[in-house]
């Protein structure tokens, strides 16, 4: 559990920490004293309350310290598979990411270590094997000491020192024993000599170069050599007879973009980021004499970054195009290059055996201009062409340039920057018109719900949510989120049935709950739920950056922030010159007063303002988590082998308690009142009063029981059907605890009539049951070794559905019909009547006179149902109210014959 993890401090963590330790202990002391609790205890509780939250708190802080503990002493033993979980970003979170890179890195070096030992020893044993066949040969006489026989031998030498000498120059390449020698070079004599050096390899291939005139480079002109010879080699070794490879020259922002083009096979896009790695090859069964040692690209790619630049493997209709891009430009080109082609300025040189035919195809050129003299990084890469330099490429620092990145001689360029105290989290792209579907929601919110009573503006204001949320939420319409929408949308629709303001609230609340489970897609696990159902309240945190982009958007179109300063400017002028105008004249002062008088409006505006701006944050943070993959919290596996001992007591002592408490329930049941006479010295409506609420709270404790033992107990063979068997017989004997509870309900309802708390615990008793029926039915599924990943949203189902049914039974119609036909008008309790909410009206208009009319004046008045009521409020058990005390008007009795009414007690 790590629920500081959106703050980017540590610091900031601690002092959050401290500050809940303290406002902890102060509250629990308070309500001590107010309690007349000792202060010695008071003190302890406050204490034990406070370490506990610290733990709480203080433990996801610390948790990925001793993950990187326990990593670091399994990648020290030389397995560097373990990763931190990183996903708190302050000053450790930094550090944890920081530690799986380093650990990847780590992994990788030394994967390419074990490639490389046995890659060296495979290519090193191909020419020792062939020169020691040639030797033992000559010296067993099988051949003679010839030409033809040591040219072989003189080969197989040659090829090996070529394998000796590339590891060499590899080996000094990444040690830096290779420094490089920078200094201006002109690019076309070394492209033309490197042309002609790789025209000697084949007499079937034609090469050609087309170098941009005066363009050079500030490099090391022996290495950039070596890159050019290197990638003109492979063009000519892989071309087809008659092929053209090709050698272009040109410049490329600040820098220079130099590129190698063929007409081979081409490499395929999934093998091209490997083909820079040491004794790589795309056809692995291919002979090194054939291709090379597969050292080459590795050597390029060495030298290219050393002199800061880049090299990748860009698309191309035919064959293969290596593209090296290199910082420093010594020429600059002009603004608008013309493209190479027939009377170009270009220099171009071809050296092929015959003239074969022009290629179609080609890339233009760029031509040359002005020269100036620049320096810098690479151009960004998005694509093989060459993109206009953008606005903001001005602003990008080079890597050197970076904070933190080490420059030449180890040193780091800056010190370490923090994360800022609020990071940007990883966010979805911003739909375009969320800000107006937020914006028209709010609106509607602002305008349907402030000072109105529920009804129909909360459910038209949960329909239009629903409508801006949907296009986001598409993707993830399955039967459960359906179901899950629906039983939501049914929850809010209370609000147009029922006026009990102690119903509705639960109602409401549950269906935006369910909402967010079905907008958020999670829900497989027990912790998945929880978040899902919170998902939308969690996802408020993010939303300023969220929304940032729209608005930014809308800033750079509209040119708002002008506007606004304009605004805001001449609106400090007014008053700043009108006060003076006021002071200097009282008619103008009388206009003044009467243009800024507020309106009887304007007094609702700020609280308006408000339900806008929450409104629009909910649409803004459900299209959020709509757009976010599903969070599915990964429950802790606590599961393992306990000793059947430990368990296997305490629970057969549990199943024989039960057993003892239902057969003593059984007989009280059948005994009738008789028996509890007898037994107890209590009468049955006193009896069945002074227990069903603990056997309520004896069941909420089983399912704890059951929810332990199945999370924590891993028993094999035998011991599942044993303790599957003792938990399901707990299970079935809660059931019948609990059917007893609802039969003490039951005569004490019989006795006293319903209430409010009688009918809501009556509900959570059948809601207990439905909840054990399930657990019986997930232990058989599980005892058949098959998921119950279904039971955490089949739970959920379950209690909307209870919810739901709970409301259509309207338990304030019930409520007022127990209480007149277990009361009888003259015991009637008028004070708790009159709090019920307009559905007991029906029932309460039945009474004799005065009687009807002294308890439903006070039901007017409590439940406000005089007048009309206005659009947004209208309500169909407040309008049936009012229909019928439209249709019989109420008296108006004398104030002491409606105190002599009733008596108080319900």
């Amino acid at each position: 559990m790590r629920p500081l993890d959106f703050l980017g401090r540590i610091k900031i963590k601690i002092g959050l920490v401290i500050l809940l330790a303290v406002a902890t202990a102060f509250a629990i002391n308070e309500y001590g004293r107010s309690l007349g609790v000792v202060a010695s205890v008071r003190m302890g509780l406050a204490a034990l309350l406070s370490l506990g939250m610290v733990q709480l708190l203080g433990r996801g802080m610390t948790r990925p310290l001793r993950e990187m503990a326990a990593a670091a002493q399994t990648i020290a033993k030389g397995r560097y598979g373990m990763r931190v979980r990183a996903t708190s970003r302050d000053e450790v979170g930094e550090l944890a990411r920081a530690f799986n890179a380093m650990a990847a890195d780590l992994a990788e070096v030394d994967r390419q270590r074990r490639e490389l030992v046995a890659n060296v020893s495979h290519e090193l044993r191909t020419p020792i094997t062939g020169l020691q066949a040639v030797l033992e040969n000559i010296l067993d006489g099988v051949s003679a000491p010839d030409l033809a026989t040591l040219s072989t031998a003189l080969a197989q030498t040659e090829r090996l020192g070529r394998l000796v000498a590339q590891l060499l120059d590899l080996s000094r390449l990444d040690s830096g024993a290779r420094p490089i020698e920078p200094e201006p070079v002109e690019l076309g004599p070394l492209c033309d000599q490197a042309v002609r050096e790789a025209s000697l390899a084949r007499d079937d291939v034609s090469l050609s170069s087309a170098v941009s005139p005066l363009l050079g480079v500030h490099a090391d002109p022996a290495l950039l050599g070596q890159v050019l010879a290197n990638l003109l080699d492979n063009g000519v070794r892989h071309s087809p007879p008659g092929g053209l490879v090709r050698l272009e020259a040109r410049p490329e922002g600040p820098g220079v973009r130099l590129s190698v083009s063929d007409q081979g096979p081409g490499i395929p896009e999934p093998e091209r980021p490997r083909v820079f790695e040491r004794f790589s090859r795309l056809d692995t069964a291919r002979a090194a004499d054939a291709g090379g040692a597969g050292l080459g690209l590795a050597i390029v790619k060495e030298i290219v970054e050393l002199h800061g630049g880049s090299i990748r493997v860009a698309d191309s209709p035919v064959g293969c195009r290596m593209v090296v891009d290199l910082p420093g430009r010594t020429t600059a080109m002009s603004d608008a290059p013309e493209p190479l082609g027939e009377g170009s300025q270009a220099d171009e040189t071809t050296v092929a055996p015959t003239a074969p035919e022009a290629s179609g195809g080609e890339e233009p050129l760029t031509g040359a201009a002005d020269a100036v003299r620049q320096s810098g990084q690479p151009p960004r890469e998005t694509g093989d062409e060459p993109s206009a330099p953008s606005e903001d490429d001005a602003d990008i620092a080079s890597p050197a340039d970076a904070p933190g990145v080490a420059q030449a001689g180890g040193k780091p360029a800056s010190g370490y920057v923090p994360p800022p105290l609020f990071p940007r989290p990883d966010l979805p792209e911003t739909p375009r018109r969320l800000l107006f579907l937020a914006a028209a929601v709010g609106l509607l919110a602002a305008v349907a719900l402030p000072y109105s009573r529920p009804g129909l503006g909360i459910a038209l204001v949960a329909v239009a949510a629903g409508v801006a949320v949907l296009p986001a939420a598409r993707h993830r319409i399955t039967p459960w989120t359906a179901a899950f929408g629906l039983l939501a949308y049914a929850l809010v629709a209370v609000v147009l049935f029922r006026d009990a303001g102690w119903l509705i609230a639960p109602m409401l609340l549950a269906g935006f709950g369910l909402a967010a489970l079905a907008v958020s897609g999670g829900g497989h696990g027990w912790l998945g739920v929880i978040r899902g159902g919170l998902s939308v309240a969690l996802a408020v945190l993010p939303l300023p950056w969220f929304l940032a982009a729209p608005l930014k958007g809308v800033n750079r179109r509209q040119r708002l922030a002008p506007v606004l300063a304009g605004l805001g400017l001449a609106a400090v002028l007014i008053v700043v010159f009108g006060l003076l105008f006021a002071s200097a004249d009282a008619v103008f002062s009388s206009f003044v007063a009467r243009v800024f008088t507020a309106p009887v409006w304007a007094s609702s505006l700020p609280f308006r303002l408000f339900v806008f701006v929450v409104f629009a944050a909910m649409v803004g943070a459900a299209t959020l988590v709509a757009l976010r993959p599903p969070v599915e919290p990964v429950t802790p596996n606590l599961r393992g082998h306990v000793s059947r001992t430990l368990w296997l007591t305490p629970l057969v002592a549990l199943n024989l308690l039960f057993a003892s408490f239902v057969a003593v329930q059984i007989t009280t049941l059948f005994g009738g009142n008789r028996k509890v006479v007898e037994t107890a010295g209590l009468t049955y409506a006193e009896y069945a009063r002074s227990g069903f609420f603990e056997l309520v709270t004896v069941s909420v404790f089983v399912l704890a029981i059951v929810a332990v033992a199945a999370g924590v107990l891993a028993p094999r063979g035998r011991e599942r059907w044993l303790l599957a068997g003792l938990l399901g017989l707990l299970c079935g004997l809660t059931m019948v605890i609990l059917t007893s509870a609802l039969h003490r309900l039951g005569l004490y309802t019989d006795a006293y009539g319903l209430s409010r708390l009688r009918a809501s615990v009556g509900a959570a008793i059948w809601w207990l049951g439905a909840v054990f029926a399930l657990v019986l039915v997930a232990g058989g599924v599980r005892l058949a070794r098959r998921g119950a990943s279904w039971l955490p949203r089949t739970l959920v189902l379950v209690t909307g559905l209870s919810l739901l049914v709970f409301a259509v039974w309207n338990p304030d119609l019930r409520v007022a019909e127990t209480q007149l036909h277990k009361r009888g008008v003259a015991r009637l309790d008028v004070q708790y009547l009159s709090d019920l909410g307009a559905e007991a009206v029906p029932v309460v208009d039945r009474l004799p006179e005065p009687m009807r009319s002294c308890l439903l004046n006070e039901m007017v008045i409590v439940s406000r149902l005089g007048g009309s009521e206005p659009w947004n409020g209208w309500n169909l058990a407040r309008e049936h109210a009012r229909d019928l005390l439209r249709a019989r008007p109420l008296q108006v009795p004398s104030s002491q014959r409606c105190q002599d009414i009733g008596s108080p007690g319900t």
